[in-house]
């Protein structure tokens, strides 16, 4: 990618919102919720196929060690959030999902041979003065599963375990990104994706925008304009979500200007897992503690085994953390210790619920502590604790599993600005204490 002009403290930014066909606009929180828990669901079937399709792959190879093959193209799949991505010349601005488990940035392009729904016109190649295709000799090509056309232009394919896929050639566009203050910056030679042959469920949505650590990724191509691979955002409560997208106060930011935060930050080390491809976001959970008591959970629990299975990721496309039922139980015992409120046996999907007086939780409820390799995170009431009805009753937000990946989801990790450091393989968490619209401050993403 070529370079852009750049200022000291520029800033960039788009909006970030929640995906209308997931979240529903004028459901009660318990709606809300569930739909959330069903969206989980599919989500983490669609990352154990993708693991589990990395290990055999991995297994196959008689040197034992994992390649990133081109045959391999199984990838998390859409995650919850929605932005702003504009391309071309004259610019073009689609709604795209960002996605923290997966890497390639595409949408859909005319001519589309099978295009799904979505909330804005097909990006249209030949309107765009900036347009070029790649060809097969290119790296970008060679890193995905691809075939070359009679005119050496990179036909690419590219499948989710969601059993959502793209096809369609390979292309380099202009970027155009926006920074608060109203002005523009144009980042030419993005490579991304031009669906022609498009299937899944995006919910309105042009495409998809990935946030992975491959080279393909969007911090990965801005990181040599940007000053580094990084990339940060903060999360709004699903509490406070209004019921219309249209006035959600998060926004999504661009920013060269914030590493600022990193020198308050706390950092806990990425994990690289040997048989997994590098997009999903791998961390150190050593334990955990309620009411600042450590409970007696094996750090091992925890880790990648031998085989690649198991250990935990940070996932901003799943709700809930999930963690193994083991774990869960001595988690579940330790409140069950120390919170004298009646328990709520009947919620369908949270095992550990109780029925809170108004104005009782932040007495009754004690405090729950992430133990990470590095740091320890202290996280607020609402981030583990969530009220799924208006009766007054409170979930824990931990689900237990009965194998595969462990998640750290985005409700445990709201209110924090979160900083992934791939250029120093960590990730820094920063508890911010006040939210507010955003025409007075801005829930970030940052990409540096």
């Amino acid at each position: 990618m070529q370079s852009a002009p750049r200022t000291a403290a520029q800033g960039h930014w788009v909006r970030l919102e929640p995906r209308s066909d997931v979240l529903p606009s004028n459901g009660s929180a318990e709606v809300r919720l569930a739909a959330l828990a069903e969206h989980d669901a599919h989500r983490i079937r669609a990352l154990n196929t993708q693991i589990e399709q990395a290990i055999a792959i991995r297994q196959r190879n008689q040197s034992g060690q994992f390649s990133t093959s081109v045959k391999f193209s199984v990838n998390a799949g859409p995650g919850l959030y929605i932005i702003q991505l504009t391309l071309g010349t004259p610019p073009q601005t689609f709604p795209v999902i960002m996605d923290t488990g997966s890497q390639l940035i595409w949408m859909q392009c005319q001519p589309c041979q099978f295009c799904v729904s979505q909330n804005a016109t097909l990006f249209s190649p030949s309107s765009s003065s900036s347009y070029a295709t790649e060809p097969c000799s290119s790296t970008a090509c060679a890193s995905l599963p691809r075939q070359c056309s009679q005119s050496n232009t990179c036909q690419y394919s590219y499948s989710y375990a969601s059993q959502a896929s793209t096809q369609g050639q390979l292309g380099t566009e202009t970027l155009t990104l926006l920074s608060p203050e109203g002005s523009t910056s144009a980042f030419p030679g993005l490579v991304f994706g031009c669906g022609l042959n498009n299937h899944g469920e995006y919910g309105g949505a042009a495409g998809l925008v990935g946030m992975g650590q491959s080279s393909l990724s969007l911090p990965s191509q801005l990181s040599s304009v940007l000053g580094g691979k990084k990339l940060s955002y903060c999360l709004l409560s699903h509490a406070t979500l209004p019921s219309s997208s249209s006035a959600n106060p998060s926004s999504l930011v661009i920013c060269e200007a914030a590493a600022e935060s990193a020198s308050r930050m706390q950092f806990t080390p990425i994990v690289a897992n040997p048989a997994v491809v590098a997009s999903l976001y791998y961390i150190d959970v050593l334990g955990f503690s309620v009411n600042n008591v450590r409970l007696n959970i094996a750090a091992s629990t925890f880790s990648i085994q031998a085989d690649g299975r198991g250990g935990i990721i940070l996932d901003s496309g799943t709700t809930y953390t999930y963690l193994p039922s083991a774990a869960f139980s001595v988690i579940q015992q330790a409140f069950d210790t120390f919170v004298k409120l009646p328990r709520y046996s009947n919620h369908p999907y949270l095992p550990l619920c109780y029925s809170v007086q108004e104005g009782q939780e932040t007495t009754a409820i004690p405090p729950f502590t992430v133990h990470l390799q590095g740091m320890d995170l202290a996280v607020p009431l609402d981030n583990y604790f969530t009220k799924v009805d208006e009766q007054g009753t409170y979930c824990l937000a931990i689900i237990p599993s009965s194998g595969g990946l462990q998640i750290i989801g985005n409700m445990l990790h709201q209110h924090y600005d979160v900083l992934y450091d791939l250029d120093n393989s960590r990730i820094g968490f920063l508890q911010k204490l006040e939210y507010t619209t955003v025409s007075s401050r801005q829930c970030t993403f940052s990409s540096f």
